[in-house]
């Protein structure tokens, strides 16, 4: 379309192209995340929850500690009280090692928790500003759309009243202008629940104007699928967790075990009664003969096979889940592409169209439908963009621990011009 054309009647066109012009992206959603790391409730509590795996780790490191018990009592034909003082420092325990061996995998397991978390949060963060564009994009696309409609019903309107147009035209168009408005204000209702969802993660209202899409996204090479999977198997925080939850369900199970067997202690013992102070040091040999030692061996084995089954299965939901992503990320390029030459073909059609209708061959309603396909494929650019976005931050999630890169990833690819 040259400018001659526009100034002659197709000034609405003008709309159209201006889909194509759009400010840089101001939205710094790293900042955010970071903010959000401090406000979230569910990941406020997924820290306390690292607090309470933390205090168990801390309590299988003390397990070797020497003990102390201090006992007073006085009996009705006591003289004086009794009190006996025991300090037992434990030397040979199967239980209580396999109680210290826990240590390190609940510190582990407490660690790869929280990155769940984070990348939760992140995910979450994403989505609930894709909400935004999504909804920013298809209010301003309709405002454009709005804007075309009416100069064509003027147009309409003109050629009706000098005798060059008929009233069917200028109908059809009001129709559509209607329309319109009425979808404008559901997306005006959009943008603000979209915001209130933002605002509850974040903690603060961002301004709707700083989640402009950038017109093209960028094409980036995937790794190979193996090495997806592969990366996915050895860093991804939940299977990670799971596999120190599996470990610390093996110890228990040794630890169950292990309370049936013997243990050795160094004991010293300082008693006194009726004035009479005795103290003793020793070795005490303790055969525990308990049925509840058996049952609590059997109840920990089903929670070791419980384990060991979650394990597997956070394996395979990886690892399924990071094939799709990978597909998905793959097909959602030559989408793009495909989207990008169908809003070019719609804008050629508004184009012919409307020198059709300028030369009686087509009808005004023709010229309102070819409109409204630019803003259809329009808004669906956007969703298919959106969409390839949360699959690059879904992938880099199930890859690694590193939420703060990938949301810097996902937004480069989303808004950056």
């Amino acid at each position: 379309m040259n400018l001659s054309m526009v100034r002659n009647g197709g000034g609405w066109l003008a709309g159209v192209l201006m889909l194509l012009v759009q400010p840089a992206w101001s939205i710094d959603l790293v900042t955010d995340f970071h903010k959000a790391m401090q406000f979230d409730p569910r990941y406020r509590g997924a820290v306390a929850d690292k607090g309470v795996n933390m205090s168990l780790a801390e309590q299988s490191r003390v397990a070797f500690y020497p003990e102390a018990n201090y006992n007073t009592q006085r009996l009705q034909n006591d003289v004086s009280g009794r009190r006996t003082m025991t300090i037992t420092q434990p030397l040979l325990s199967a239980e209580k090692w396999a109680t210290w061996r826990m240590q390190d995998p609940r510190v582990a397991a407490a660690q790869s928790t929280l990155m769940a978390q984070q990348n939760d949060l992140a995910s979450r963060l994403f989505k609930a500003a894709t909400a935004v564009v999504l909804a920013q994009e298809n209010h301003r696309l309709n405002q454009s759309k709005l804007d075309a409609l009416t100069q064509q019903a003027d147009r309409a309107r003109r050629l009706y009243a000098l005798g060059q147009g008929t009233v069917t035209d200028l109908r059809d168009l009001e129709v559509k202008i209607a329309q319109a408005r009425a979808q404008h204000l559901l997306l005006g209702t959009q943008i603000d629940s979209a915001l209130r969802q933002y605002a509850a993660i974040v903690g603060e209202r961002p301004s709707a104007s700083t989640f402009e899409l950038a017109p093209t996204q960028p094409v980036f090479t995937v790794p190979a699928l193996q090495v997806c999977i592969d990366s996915a198997l050895e860093g991804n925080p939940g299977v990670q967790s799971a596999r120190m939850s599996e470990r610390v369900a093996q110890l228990d199970m040794e630890r169950a075990r292990g309370a049936m067997l013997p243990t050795l202690s160094a004991a010293y013992i300082n008693s006194t009664s009726n004035n009479l102070t005795n103290t003793s040091t020793g070795l005490v040999l303790n055969m525990p003969l308990q049925a509840s030692t058996m049952v609590g061996y059997q109840t920990a084995q089903e929670n070791y096979q419980k384990a060991l089954e979650a394990r597997r299965e956070a394996e395979e939901k990886v690892r399924v889940e990071v094939e799709r992503m990978w597909s998905q990320l793959n097909s959602g390029f030559e989408l793009l592409k495909a989207q990008q030459e169908a809003i070019e073909a719609a804008q050629l059609s508004v184009e012919a169209n409307t020198r059709s209708f300028q030369g009686g061959v087509r009808a005004s309603v023709d010229v309102a439908n070819a409109i409204q396909i630019v803003f259809q494929v329009r808004s669906e650019y956007a969703s298919l963009a959106v969409g390839q976005a949360e699959n690059l931050l879904t992938l880099h999630t199930l890859l690694e621990a590193t939420p703060v890169d990938g949301m810097s990833r996902a937004q480069r690819f989303l808004f950056a011009p």
